[in-house]
Order: C-alpha cells, then sequence, then structure tokens
C-alpha cells in the first residue's frame, strides 16, 4: 500500500503522482491581486540590444581599422624609432587596433553571460566600461569641433 499523494503547494515543492514527478514553481501574487509591471517592456529592450551589438559592432570595427594600418618592417628595431608594425606612432595605432578587437570580443561574451544572468549590477558595471573606453574619444573629439582649428 502505498502513501497518499502529496497535494502541491506554490513554495516550489517537488511531489510524485503514480510514475509521474511533478515540479510546483512559487507563485507570489501580489497585494493588490494584479501581475507585477515591468519597468521597461520588450520593446525597448530589443533596441537596447540592438544598441549594445551596434556598439560592439563599432569597437571591433575601429579596432580592425586601426590593426590593418600596420606597415611591415624589417630589422634592426630601435625604442621610439622603429618597430615591426612601422614607426612608433603606427606601432601605437596597431597595437591600440589590437586593444579595441580584444574589447569588442570581450563585451559581446560580458553581454551574453550578463544577458543570462540577468543581473542588474553587472549591466551597470558594463555600461560605466563602455563610458570610459568611450570618454576620451568623445571628450578629444568634442574638443577639436568647439575649439580645433
Amino acid at each position: 500500500m502505498s502513501a497518499p499523494a502529496a497535494q502541491p503547494s506554490f513554495r516550489g515543492d517537488t511531489y510524485t503522482e503514480g510514475d509521474t514527478m511533478t515540479t510546483t514553481t512559487d507563485i507570489q501574487p501580489s497585494a493588490t491581486g494584479s501581475a507585477p509591471k515591468r519597468l521597461r517592456g520588450p520593446r525597448a529592450r530589443r533596441w537596447g540590444w540592438r544598441l549594445y551589438g551596434a556598439l560592439t559592432g563599432l569597437i571591433a570595427l575601429i579596432g580592425l581599422v586601426f590593426a590593418q594600418s600596420m606597415h611591415l618592417t624589417g630589422g634592426p628595431y630601435t625604442v621610439d624609432e622603429r618597430y615591426p608594425f612601422g614607426d612608433a606612432e603606427r606601432a601605437y595605432q596597431v597595437t591600440v587596433g589590437f586593444d579595441w578587437i580584444a574589447y569588442a570580443i570581450l563585451f559581446a561574451a560580458a553581454g551574453v553571460a550578463i544577458r543570462r544572468s540577468g543581473s542588474r549590477g553587472l549591466w551597470a558595471l558594463l555600461g560605466l566600461s563602455l563610458v570610459v573606453l568611450w570618454f576620451p574619444h568623445v571628450f578629444i573629439g568634442a574638443a577639436m569641433v568647439l575649439y580645433g582649428s
């Protein structure tokens, strides 16, 4: 004789009926009896992902442009004069280009991981890192427009 099956509750319990195992999920009714409201709808999330994807793609594109500016040179190499990618300025451009490609890869991976976790704190940190990455470029561009010759 088997024991009677437990009645399902709304607290995330697992129970068995015959050969079937069922798991209930938490249901938290609100105080007013209506469903909780979201701050943003699916359309805002879709546009947020499009903007994030566009920024990540732009970062990768900028990196590719700088990385392709290399002018391979033969030795001997000297500091601040001649590097394997060209003169000092060109070598700096090439290394910055590869850095931006790496940032784009990291931002894409972080975006996917954070989307799965749904942590707003991690989203805020990712947004802050994008602001830090773009700050000097926007600042220099604005200064050139306002005060440049």
